[in-house]
């Protein structure tokens, strides 16, 4: 059996699109990751909202407002993300993201989320000396899943992602994924058999990608199917 999830994005831009989204051409998915951050408003994601979880009630959903400070596409204070937040967990989903150091201060307001809590970190330029740090800091706050996801500049950054993402799962559990972003970083998409990385991301189509590296997802079943099964 396949152990590495695979969690597919959703990314309407406005309430036509989410009418017009196919759930069966999401059936492959094991997650669905709805980045509410390409509506580019409040107003529109809660208006989104029961559409979308109506669509998708047959998947576990995993609810991601990526903020313009973690490469996302949504402007937002604080007061309004925690806001957010609380709204949507009225739908219920499986998970909800929440960007660590961004938003680090709002995390005691969301302590009945903790069990859905997906706590993460992104970067968009490096893998940061820190890293090991950073991972442990986030683990520490006792939230479901720590995802980390950087930019893989040299082929040590996705060596010691890999061993960094093994040593973490074997002294803490699995409960950690991570990503090394971009071409070089391809190797950490497809490698959670081995790391204990949870869920790896895959688009429908190459072109409908949320981060760079993303392999679609015809070619991630082939490859996890191969590795995995």
């Amino acid at each position: 059996m396949r152990k590495t999830k695979i969690v597919v994005p959703v990314l309407p831009t406005n309430i036509a699109e989410v009418q017009a989204l196919d759930v069966e051409k999401y059936s492959a998915a094991d997650i669905i990751e709805w980045r509410a951050d390409f509506l580019g408003n409040t107003a529109v994601i809660l208006e989104a909202a029961p559409l979308i979880f109506e669509k998708f009630k047959g998947f576990p959903l995993l609810f991601t407002v990526r903020t313009a400070n973690e490469g996302g596409k949504l402007s937002i204070s604080k007061k309004d993300y925690v806001a957010l937040l609380q709204e949507i967990a009225k739908f219920d989903p499986a998970y909800i993201d929440l960007e660590y150091f961004s938003y680090r201060k709002a995390l005691p307001q969301l302590l009945d989320l903790k069990e859905k809590i997906v706590l993460s970190y992104h970067n968009f330029s490096e893998s940061p000396t820190d890293l090991t740090g950073r991972i442990m800091k986030m683990h520490k706050e006792g939230t479901a899943f720590v995802k980390v996801a950087i930019m893989a500049q040299r082929e040590c950054d996705v060596l010691d992602l890999l061993q960094i993402t093994r040593d973490f799962t074997v002294e803490f559990g699995q409960k950690f994924i991570s990503i090394a972003m971009g071409e070089m970083g391809k190797l950490t998409r497809v490698s959670g058999g081995l790391t204990g990385s949870l869920w790896t991301f895959a688009p429908l189509e190459k072109e409908a990608g949320s981060a760079p590296g993303q392999i679609a997802l015809p070619q991630m079943l082939d490859i996890l199917n191969a590795l995995e099964e």
